[in-house]
């Protein structure tokens, strides 16, 4: 007599989730790992829904010295750094708030050509006017208000 030898086959079932699960941990996984946050970087301001004012404060000045919200978020003081001044904004902080608020480079290079006797000038752009002073002892000094 032949002895059978019962052999157990074994569902392929188990198999198909493991390998489901692994390439599902994987398409999870993977691309934040290889990211490493990088993904998770804020809109720019003008593709953004946020208040563009206040992305400008968070951004430009976390240290609250030289910038002012007023007017329902509408209206923006900037105090710039000067010689006579302590506090205020310096030069990269100030580029900062120029660039968030996508101000156009012949304004601002406006202000920057302007001397004390000029006074307080004014400009716009598309969405915001501005007015302005600058002085080497005082700083540049703007307002900026978003219209419409």
């Amino acid at each position: 007599m032949t002895q059978h030898r019962h052999t157990r086959k074994r569902s392929p079932i188990l198999w198909v989730f493991l390998a489901v699960l692994i390439v599902a941990v994987g398409v999870v996984l993977v691309p934040k790992m290889l990211l490493n946050g990088e993904g998770d970087d804020p809109a720019p301001v003008a593709a953004s829904e946020a208040d563009p004012m206040l992305t400008v404060i968070d951004k430009c000045d976390p240290a609250k010295q030289g910038l002012k919200l007023s007017d329902k978020n509408r209206k923006l003081t900037v105090d710039g750094y000067g010689k006579t001044t302590i506090a205020g904004l310096h030069e990269q902080a100030m580029t900062c708030v120029m660039e968030t608020l996508q101000m156009p480079g012949a304004l601002t290079d406006r202000m920057y050509s302007t001397v004390p006797d000029d006074g307080r000038l004014a400009g716009e752009w598309p969405g915001y006017t501005v007015t302005w002073t600058n002085d080497p002892e005082e700083g540049l000094d703007l307002t900026i208000t978003r219209i419409g």
